[in-house]
């Protein structure tokens, strides 16, 4: 065998090997492009849940701030409560502890909401802050009884909103 017949057989016999190596970085570009797609769509996605998670934790620092003014002493410390209050130290320092009590109430009632109403934390702030100021009002100004029955009344409906819904529900199966 001569030296160009040698040089002939191994560009045949790699040219198997060449066509194996190009269909390898197809595949290649394939799945890099693939993995690009999903890590676009991943990025996204995350993109969509950080936005829906800010927006959830802007939404509980505002009602957070209702809630506060509400039951509490509108975020002020008992120095700046003091010094804003019609009374004697001692009268002052016995309603900011009051007040703080049942802010400390309301907020723990939000944060159990979805065990004990089926509801967020930030739905039972903004439902219990849409009747709250007329309810303390009925109370004489008393914002832990006024705290205990907001959470009693939201807890009852939601009670009763749920046995509605399995009512309708059995109500479908039979139909």
């Amino acid at each position: 065998m001569n030296v160009f017949e040698v040089f002939a057989k191994l560009d045949l016999d790699s040219s198997g090997y060449k066509k194996k190596l190009e269909n390898a970085k197809k595949l290649a570009v394939g799945f890099g492009k693939a993995s690009a797609a999903v890590l676009g769509a991943g990025a996204t996605a995350a993109g969509a849940l950080t936005k829906k998670a800010v927006d959830a934790y802007s939404n509980f620092e505002q009602l957070k701030g209702g809630v506060e003014t509400l039951f509490g002493a509108g975020g002020k410390s008992l120095k700046e409560y003091t010094a804003s209050f019609d009374g004697t130290a001692q009268q002052a320092k016995a309603s900011y502890n009051k007040l703080m009590k049942a802010q400390t109430i309301m907020l723990q009632n939000a944060n159990n909401a979805y065990a004990t109403a089926g509801i967020s934390a930030n739905e039972y702030m903004e439902t219990v802050t849409s009747f709250s100021a007329s309810l303390i009002q009925s109370l004489g100004g008393d914002t832990q009884k006024a705290a205990k029955y907001a959470d009693m009344a939201l807890v009852d409906m939601s009670d009763k909103m749920s046995v509605r819904v399995k009512r309708i529900e059995l109500y479908q199966r039979c139909a």
